[in-house]
């Protein structure tokens, strides 16, 4: 239930923002959106994952008992680099505000 919320969400946040600019918006804006959509995503799909994979989703590759090997824990190490690799998703934020809203700078 509270994953099929969170996406739920997502998806009409997402599908909101696409149809208030409509066809206007250029590639590079939807690449911002698409970046923080994306980054997002994973770093929550990873959190529900090893939630509810329990303690053991947590052990490191080559543990004795971590489930798939470990490669849950990794998925979310690297998941958390999602949000600040390409431009943080501070920053694409404030392209989507500035360049796709087109609200004032500050």
């Amino acid at each position: 239930m509270v994953i099929s919320f969170f996406f739920f969400k997502q998806k009409t946040a997402y599908e909101m923002l696409r149809s208030l600019v409509g066809s206007e918006m250029c590639i590079r804006d939807s690449s911002s959106l698409n970046k923080l959509w994306w980054s997002e995503l994973d770093v929550e799909l990873h959190r529900v994952g090893l939630e509810l994979a329990g303690a053991e989703a947590e052990l490191d590759e080559g543990s004795p008992g971590a489930v798939d090997d470990g490669r849950w824990m990794k998925g979310w190490q690297f998941a958390l680099s999602g949000p600040i690799y390409a431009g943080t998703n501070e920053i694409q934020r404030n392209i989507v505000a500035e360049r796709v809203l087109g609200l004032p700078r500050k």
